[in-house]
């Protein structure tokens, strides 16, 4: 949480941490900031946050983690801390992990790695590691979970980052100068701390201690501080007595005589090398977490610290919150102002906050921030100052929301099912009920939330109540799937035994648990259903057989009617005419004997139909000079496309007889089929046809019969050419469903 402040803070805009951190922070008017408190401070930050967090020696061995890592493993911090990384997790060392570990330790440069990994209680973890080298030779190592979204059940769980920055305790050494500002007595503290001599001192001999870099800008500092008698601060490095090189805060004040003069000047030296390594430590921690951490002064002197993860959340640059401290405000939904308002006021009287707010951001959509800060007393002036650390957590919200979502539907449709739906949890307690299981067993719906043992056995007698509890448990434990197709089984409350299909599944429930639906039907009703279908089907195949028959009957009646009249006739033309009519007559009540007799209704086996049609033919015609050679395939043809095809085989065959001449001749028929086109060839050995034969003339109404039918099987008709012999083949393609073989 940022709260409004005016002034900005440009040696941290330039610096990107700068000497204000969580650590300590040092300025003109400032002093070091007690150690105990602002650890404990960043301790308190570092474990709220839900990234987990290691730091490893040289020797990879661990010497700090956070709470998050600590609820990850279920091991105690002492367990952990002090021992080898490779011991603590066998087998790492000579994996990927262990490649890229000792990588960025040997190379110092930062690795990264998803992986999964098993835990000592057999859980496995999908972790996402980023290990960055630290410049005092550690290597922090981060990681979080991110089993939901490497597994595809739609939860995300986005963790925080935590931080680390030991800042060790520092010595005071406190001195006396001159009025002109050089040391001219006895400096215990100074001597204890350099080694130098009461003459090694004297004056500015003092300066010879001080790093060779920073001894003149501190002698020209302290000189200009003298000059005008202020307030002196000043860092520089210093040789302790030991050859150690260490970096002290220095404060110096003038003591003044009651005229106004200066009678000496007091001074401290306070070693800060431990703090500002953590700082850089800490900068450097700070500047790869994906969290927004952030530092504010709240004694009008604003931001002090922001992390570039501020850029990426917020879709604005550091800079310009630096500059203005409100500009975070700008995209806070409206809804949520007030309370981030409220934080705000808070965190001025001194309170924690605790708050949650949302982003719309244009272009971007809405982000959801978790924003938890820590007030701290700043001993650099007589304000407070907030440690703070804004979280992203909108994949963790949204898919909370989604859960949510998911639960209220999922109980919804439970509840709404017409079928028979029982869901069991983990605990093995009925958890909901449908209005098909409802009305089944009319008294279950009471029962949810109770135990699903003693509701089996309330409901069914035994053995098939333990049966039941045993097939409900292994599911739950194994996900093995059981499924009973025809059970019979006497309830408590029914004299008779009752039929149900059902089937136990182990599913994944919307609060992330397992648990076991169960779905049956009552096959009592739909046992009678399918016997009253059964015997609706069995009195329609009578029906269509019985049609069928009297079809075929009526269509022989008619076709015996036209032969006797064909037979009573004096005119030869009218009994060709009769004849002709009563074949064709013949051919179509064929067919419809064979739908009376066959077994499978509105189709016919075309195949042994055409060589009966030929046959009768050959025997009605009684040609003595004429054979026949059928060869024909076996197919099975619909009703619509049987008939047609059968009336074009009459009309083929019988012209064949009709036009052979009379020479001995052969007349062949074939049905072959080739994929999805069935072919129908008519040929004889005979006369052949005219040499002026011309198809597209007018032809005898035996030809226009075979044309037409053809049209209405979509099929095509191939002619003999001119004096060639007689040839005639007519393609149909096969309609679906009617080729059965």
């Amino acid at each position: 949480m940022m709260a409004d402040q005016s002034a900005s803070n440009e040696a941290t805009k330039s610096q990107g941490f700068a000497s204000d951190n969580i650590v300590r922070s040092m300025s003109s008017t400032s002093s070091v900031i007690p150690f105990k408190t602002e650890a404990a401070r960043l301790r308190s930050v570092l474990d709220s946050m839900s990234e987990g967090f290691a730091l490893f020696s040289p020797e990879f061995i661990v010497l700090d983690v956070n709470a998050e890592t600590l609820r990850l493993e279920t091991r105690t911090r002492e367990q952990i801390v002090g021992r080898s990384h490779w011991a603590l997790y066998p087998g790492t060392e000579d994996g990927p992990l262990g490649v890229l570990y000792k990588k960025a330790m040997r190379e110092r440069v930062p690795v990264s790695l998803e992986h999964g990994h098993q835990w000592e209680d057999g859980r496995i973890t999908w972790l996402e590691m980023r290990a960055y080298p630290t410049d005092d030779g550690c290597l922090a190592v981060f990681f979080r979970d991110v089993t939901d979204r490497h597994s595809a059940e739609q939860q995300a769980q986005v963790s925080a980052e935590r931080f680390e920055a030991a800042v060790r305790g520092f010595a005071d050494v406190l001195w006396t100068n001159d009025a002109e500002g050089r040391m001219s007595s006895e400096q215990a503290g100074w001597a204890a701390l350099t080694g130098q001599s009461l003459d090694e001192y004297q004056g500015y001999g003092w300066s010879k201690a001080v790093h060779p870099d920073d001894a003149a800008p501190t002698v020209e500092a302290w000189q200009a501080a003298v000059a005008e008698k202020r307030l002196f601060a000043f860092e520089h490095r210093v040789r302790r007595h030991d050859g150690v090189w260490r970096r002290f805060a220095i404060r110096a004040v003038p003591v003044l005589n009651k005229d106004g003069s200066i009678r000496e000047w007091v001074g401290v030296h306070s070693d800060i090398t431990d703090e500002r390594e953590s700082e850089v430590r800490f900068r450097q921690l700070a500047e790869n977490v994906e969290a927004v951490f952030y530092i504010q002064e709240l004694d009008e002197r604003g931001i002090s610290y922001v992390s570039p993860a501020y850029e990426r959340v917020w879709n604005q640059s550091t800079q310009a919150l630096y500059s203005d401290p409100t500009t975070f405000m700008r995209d806070i939904h409206p809804d949520d102002r007030n309370n981030v308002e409220i934080a705000r006021q808070r965190q001025r009287e001194g309170h924690n906050t605790d708050t949650r707010y949302r982003l719309v951001l244009p272009g971007v959509g809405t982000r959801y921030i978790h924003d938890r800060s820590y007030v701290t007393n700043n001993s650099n002036s007589d304000g407070s100052r907030v440690v703070g650390i804004a979280e992203d957590v909108t994949a963790s919200t949204k898919a909370r929301l989604q859960l949510a979502s998911n639960a209220a539907t999922f109980e919804k449709l439970v509840a709404n099912n017409p079928f028979g739906l029982l869901v069991v949890g983990s605990e093995f307690k009925l958890l909901h009920t449908s209005l098909g299981a409802e009305r089944i067993f009319a008294d279950i719906h009471p029962l949810i939330g109770r135990d699903f043992t003693e509701i089996l056995r309330t409901l069914w007698i035994e053995p098939f109540a333990t049966e039941a509890i045993q097939r409900f448990r292994h599911t739950l434990a194994t996900g093995e799937t059981y499924a009973s197709h025809n059970t019979l089984e006497q309830r408590h409350n029914s004299d008779s035994l009752e039929a149900y299909d059902w089937r136990i599944d182990r599913i994944g429930l919307p609060d992330g648990t397992l648990g076991v639906v169960c779905y049956f039907y009552d096959l009592s009703e739909r046992m009678a259903l399918e016997a009253q279908l059964k015997q609706a089907v069995a009195d329609k195949d009578m029906l269509l057989h019985e049609i069928d028959h009297r079809v075929r009957n009526s269509i022989s009646m008619i076709a015996s009617l036209v032969s006797m009249q064909s037979r009573s006739s004096n005119s030869a033309e009218v009994k060709q005419a009769l004849g002709v009519a009563s074949a064709r007559l013949l051919a179509v009540a064929q067919i419809h004997e064979r739908l009376y007799k066959g077994k499978d209704l509105g189709v016919v086996e075309f195949g042994s139909y055409l060589e009966e049609i030929c046959h009768d033919l050959q025997t009605s015609i009684g040609r003595s000079n004429m054979t026949m050679a059928i060869h024909v395939a076996p197919v099975v043809l619909t009703v619509d496309q049987a008939i047609p095809l059968g009336l074009i085989a009459n009309e083929l065959v019988t012209n064949a007889f009709k036009h052979c001449g009379e020479s001995p001749a052969i007349i062949h028929v074939e049905l072959t089929r080739s994929g999805p086109v069935l072919a129908l060839t008519v040929s004889d050995t005979g006369v052949g046809m005219p040499t002026d034969y011309n198809p597209s003339k007018k032809s005898g109404l035996g030809m226009k019969v075979i044309a037409m039918l053809v049209r209405q099987l979509n099929g095509s008709l191939v002619l003999p050419d001119p004096g060639r012999a007689a040839r005639f083949q007519v393609e149909i393609p096969l309609v679906t469903g009617g080729n059965k073989k």
